[in-house]
């Protein structure tokens, strides 16, 4: 699966490089805790991208749930920030077949770059309004 999410109203909470490294860390210690396959993940300024093998007895949504659940109330009690910090509602979900995973790693891989030329806001609004989700 790959998943996508961003912080509440797109406020780049994450341009801390430290601070990315740190989300991230958190996110891959909730997958080890509950069965997730951690494939590979980028922490952006606003947004994540996270590579992750879904365990057959968990759903998405309860595995979102602990992703963003567990991450905010992790962040939150470290003082990361002033204000108390808060994932956007929603996220997409995308099933990866095995012939696709290289490129999947290599987009999520290459997210610095690929945002240098697009910005999260435009392309998350091409892909829904390509899927007709509103």
């Amino acid at each position: 699966m790959h998943l996508v999410w961003s912080t509440k109203e797109r406020f780049p909470f994450f341009q801390n490089k430290q601070k990315a490294i740190q989300v991230l860390d958190t996110l891959k210690d909730i997958c080890s805790k509950n069965h997730v396959y951690f494939k590979i993940g980028f922490v952006n300024p606003e947004h994540i991208h996270l590579l992750v093998d879904l365990p057959v007895n968990m759903t998405i949504e309860t595995m979102m749930q602990l992703l963003k659940g567990t991450s905010s109330h992790e962040i939150n009690e470290a003082d990361m920030f002033k204000a108390k910090f808060v994932w956007a509602r929603g996220y997409g979900a995308f099933s990866v077949s095995e012939n696709q995973l290289d490129t999947v790693i290599k987009y999520i891989k290459n997210q610095e770059e690929h945002h240098k030329k697009m910005s999260f806001a435009r392309e998350w609004e091409g892909n829904v309004s390509k899927v007709g989700v509103k």
